[in-house]
């Protein structure tokens, strides 16, 4: 059952006599029905999230495709573009890019733009913006990388500052975004939100550290402030 094989047919095929709780004997009862399991199970393409799943994991393999959220200032409604294998990749509507990493601030996208130009040094205008929802490191998936280097401006990371959002970053790079025009935005408070927040980070996290540290300059300030203060920040929390 585990590879997609229905119960009735294995109750056709074999005949189980246990000997202990963890000991049995198996007997082939039907060799015609033994040929077509395996038959069902050579058939599987497992490379699919649909064999996968059939097969009793989907998680074995990633989804046939990607989703993303935009959105625009002013824009009553937000888009959602497909991404697939076999359809072209659509191009970004404003010349730069916010990725939002936590959903509240998405949704809040002005209040948080508000944000990030008082405390994060954006100066680009809101109308040259394209918002994007992160939802973690799936923003990094390989179908959606093309839509962000479709860009013409900047892609700007508005990301929690922790492993988890560092190592995206990090992750945006490594796949070709160019590091010119790809910044990591983190308000220039950080020491005084690192020193009252009660996130506190794990050794295991401080540890990890090591993997992203050296990717720029500017991450490399916050890596060494998080050692410090042993704690990180939750985006979400710039709207308090």
């Amino acid at each position: 059952m585990k590879v997609g094989v229905a119960e009735k047919l294995i109750d056709i095929a074999f005949t189980p006599t246990p000997y202990s709780d963890r000991a049995y004997k198996v007997e082939i009862c039907c060799k015609d029905t033994l040929l077509e399991i395996k038959q069902q199970i050579e058939s599987r393409d497992l490379s699919s999230r649909v064999g996968a799943s059939v097969a009793g994991n989907s998680h074995k393999t990633s989804v046939n495709g990607a989703m993303l959220v935009t959105w625009h200032a002013k824009q009553p409604f937000p888009d959602v573009r497909i991404f697939t294998d076999n359809r072209d990749v659509p191009v970004p509507q404003k010349k730069n890019i916010l990725i939002i990493e936590n959903e509240e601030c998405f949704l809040n996208k002005e209040d948080t733009y508000q944000f990030a130009a008082k405390h994060c040094g954006l100066t680009i205008p809101i109308e040259a913006i394209e918002f994007v929802y992160g939802s973690g490191n799936s923003i990094t998936n390989r179908r959606i990388i093309p839509y962000l280097k479709a860009t013409s401006g900047q892609v700007l990371c508005l990301f929690d500052l922790d492993l988890g959002g560092l190592r995206t970053y990090a992750n945006l790079l490594k796949a070709g975004l160019s590091l010119a025009c790809t910044k990591f935005l983190f308000p220039s408070d950080l020491e005084d939100r690192l020193k009252v927040s009660k996130r506190k980070a794990t050794q295991d996290e401080l540890d990890k550290l090591d993997q992203v540290y050296g990717v720029t300059s500017e991450t490399d300030l916050i890596i060494t402030a998080i050692r410090h203060y042993q704690t990180t920040i939750e985006q979400e929390s710039y709207r308090a």
